[in-house]
């Protein structure tokens, strides 16, 4: 038994041999779950705005479930379930987390290996234990824990829909696994069912943001089978425990506990399916997913799958550090929008209260941070991800058919009216220029609602429809009178004013496209009403009254009541659609540049936060290519790092992420719905997507950087040996081709 636990040891952590192209290799979990460990980002004060807010989880890509080590065992608002540091855990969550966010986990359940024989302490809190993380073998596919007081090794892998345990307890006698409904509203149902050996139950979602503490109509359901058979257990709730009781349900902190016999210590396997819809769908899910006992198998697989997504983009360079920092990225970056249909095609419907709808024709898919994702992480998926971006897009017309709303920012299967804008038009409308070929009739129809109509009272309070609307169309902005009620973020005048500019400009692409010519007309010349916010006074967009006067005491670099998460500077470069028409309103190009490059130079740029991270790429503007390669890539170097602290800012489901992939690979999508990318260049050699030739006919795209490093500039471009402007457009890399970057 000695050499046992020694090999476990050993084997615990020890370095293995890996495939040189064993892309999983370069991705570290922990990166940004911990706060930021450098001071060169701005900041404001707010609750873990420089935490990067995500996980280290086992999970397939856009997986319906994330298994991760468990420290904080509520799911409150803006705490992730694990944060790096602690040296205890309580457990192990299948999460539904948002990663990177400052939202709420919702519907999870927690596993936990102890033995019963040294007491029975179920509390999470209470029971949490000395844990090592063996993190020179944690990948998106694998991870492993000792629990070193107590001898036991934790091994996770997983599918889609389903997570795979394997137990190793160093003492045989009286091995037990516990499961927790982790509500904190005193929700939910566990059972522990003999005659199938299972342990099976559901937690109840809750709302928040709009509908604030109602019922979400979904649940977790879950359903754990053991390859061994259950000889003891009990459930708990309401602070007490029942030894051989088998259900709980609608009590505080309820859970059960399955203890078995072992013998020549022998692992304990625990499969785990997940559902949105029901416990007989967790089990199909888990019946199709892990068949049999095959743990190894299922890792394998694991892996294959997310070398084939990560090897989607394939760079070459000698250099670990940014090797591990782009792939890392990109792991992040695929883990929204999350999956919520079944094998079976069953999804919860959109807004209500637990019906259940069918599709053969996609996956459903939910938790769309549209705020964050529409600049970089929703294109990105477009380009390696384009059949789950395809599904999204038509999750989303999904979601609109039964709520009767295109919604603004969907999260456990409801309206929230969180965030500010109307980013599903923009995700909409980016992927029909891109040619992705969907109901664009029926995405019009409500994309048009969403610009021209404001809901009931009733739908309005539950999250349905823009914001301050009818404000907007009255008077060509929405005026600091009006505060802005119904809304997570009330008042933010000016940046709405901004982004439904923009939001105007993507319902214009449409309506084009659809020959609604007095639409189009209508529509595009209320883009323009970004300007009706601009001070020339002052030279930045400022707060505006009913009539027409501009807010006095103002501080272009002070935060701002009208200004979402940021300050005037931050935000009136929020023009994607219209730079030319900016720069005129500021006073030309040489005010523009001037103030651009206070921007940068004074440290005032924000890259934790979203709204500034299109500005480095504004130079091409003003023919200042060489400030962009050198912004971007100064910003690659110090807005992000090794470690649990590598991540400045919120990841905000992978946006922060997707910007670092694009600023790496040369090259980003400044204004969705443009079809356009601008330049910056590669820290990289060369650069080669593999695209699916079902929606990229070229099939593969190159960038090629001689000598590129983390700080070099290029002087030209060529496209396919061609002289080129410091931008591409999406046709070229739906054709293929190989972009050079020249000395």
């Amino acid at each position: 038994m000695k050499n046992w636990y020694l090999l476990v040891l050993v084997l615990l952590f020890s370095c293995s041999q890996q495939p040189q192209k064993n892309y999983i290799n370069y991705v570290d979990p922990l990166i940004g779950t911990r706060p930021w460990s450098h001071a060169t980002t701005v900041s404001e004060e707010g609750n873990h705005e420089q935490n990067g807010q995500t996980i280290p989880a086992v999970t397939s890509p856009f997986g319906m479930t994330q298994w991760t080590p468990q420290i904080i065992a509520h799911e409150n608002k803006c705490w992730a379930p694990y944060y790096n540091g602690s040296i205890t855990v309580q457990g192990f969550r299948g999460s539904h987390w948002l990663s990177g966010s400052c939202t709420q986990d919702y519907g999870s359940v927690t596993v936990f290996p102890t033995q019963i024989k040294k007491g029975f302490i179920f509390g999470p809190r209470q029971r949490q234990t000395m844990c090592l993380m063996q993190t020179e073998k944690a990948s998106p596919a694998y991870m492993s824990f000792l629990f070193s007081e107590k001898s036991i090794l934790t091994e996770i892998t997983g599918t889609k829909r389903c997570g795979f345990f394997r137990f190793s307890w160093l003492d045989e006698e009286e091995p037990t696994i516990m499961l927790d409904i982790n509500s904190d509203e005193g929700k939910g149902y566990i059972k522990v069912d003999l005659e199938k050996q299972e342990v099976y139950g559901y937690n109840p979602a809750q709302r928040i943001y709009s509908g604030q503490d109602e019922p979400a109509g979904i649940s977790g359901y879950f359903v754990a089978r053991f390859d061994h058979e259950i000889v003891k257990y009990g459930t708990w709730g309401d602070f007490d425990y029942e030894h051989g009781s088998t259900e709980r349900k609608d009590q505080k902190q309820i859970g059960a506990y399955v203890t078995f016999n072992v013998e020549d210590a022998s692992p304990v396997k625990l499969k785990i399916g997940t559902s949105f819809t029901s416990i007989d769908n967790a089990r199909k899910n888990l019946e199709e997913e892990i068949a049999d006992w095959d743990f190894e198998g299922t890792k394998e697989k694991m892996e294959a799958t997310w070398n084939k997504y990560l090897g989607r983009i394939d760079v070459q360079s000698d250099n670990e550090e940014e090797l591990t920092k782009f792939y890392t990225a990109m792991y992040h970056a695929l883990f929204h929008p999350r999956l919520m249909s079944d094998v079976n095609g069953d999804y919860p419907a959109f807004s209500k209260q637990y019906e259940v709808k069918n599709t053969s024709e996609f996956d459903y898919y939910g938790d769309f941070s549209n705020w964050d994702i529409f600049r970089a992480q929703m294109p990105l998926l477009s380009l390696i991800a384009p059949k789950e971006y395809y599904d999204m897009v038509k999750s989303l017309l999904a979601k609109a058919e039964d709520g009767g709303w295109l919604p603004i920012f969907p999260m456990w299967n409801n309206y929230t009216s969180a965030m500010i804008g109307d980013h599903s038009t923009s995700i909409l409308s980016d992927a029909a220029m891109k040619g992705f070929d969907f109901d664009l009739e029926k995405a019009y129809k409500y994309m048009r609602k969403n610009a021209y109509e404001s809901p009931d009272e009733g739908d309005y309070k539950d999250g349905k429809g823009r914001r301050a609307l009818s404000s907007y169309l009255q008077f060509g902005y929405i005026p600091l009178e009006d505060v802005v009620t119904d809304a997570f973020h009330t008042d933010e005048q000016v940046s709405r004013t901004l982004e439904y500019a923009y939001n105007d400009w993507c319902v214009a692409q449409v309506a084009n496209k659809l020959e609604q010519t007095d639409d189009y007309n209508d529509l595009i010349s209320r883009s323009y009403n970004y300007s009706n916010v601009f001070d020339e006074d002052q030279g930045w967009v400022n707060g505006k009254y009913a009539d027409g006067s501009f807010y006095s005491d103002f501080d272009p670099e002070a935060k701002m009541y009208f200004i979402t998460e940021g300050t005037p500077k931050h935000y009136t470069w929020f023009v994607p659609h219209d730079v030319e028409g900016l720069i005129s309103i500021m006073g030309g190009k040489e005010v523009f540049s001037e103030k651009l490059n206070s921007m940068i130079d004074d440290k005032l740029y924000w890259h934790g936060n979203e709204p500034s991270h299109h500005i480095p790429f504004l130079f091409n503007y003003v023919d200042e290519w060489d400030k962009t390669q050198k912004t971007v890539k100064y910003i690659l170097s110090t807005e992000y790092d090794l470690g649990p602290g590598g991540l400045s800012g919120n990841d905000d489901a992978g946006q922060l992420s997707a910007w670092y992939v694009f600023g790496a690979m040369g090259f980003y999508p400044m204004c969705p719905g443009s079809n356009e990318y601008e330049l910056s260049s590669p820290i990289f050699e060369q650069v080669t997507l593999y695209l699916d030739k079902n929606f990229y006919p070229g099939g593969k795209f190159i960038l090629k950087a001689e000598e590129a490093t983390s700080s070099s500039v290029f002087a030209a471009v060529k496209l396919n040996g061609k002289e080129s402007e410091t931008k591409i457009n999406h046709e070229d890399l739906q054709k293929g081709g190989t972009l050079k970057f020249l000395k």
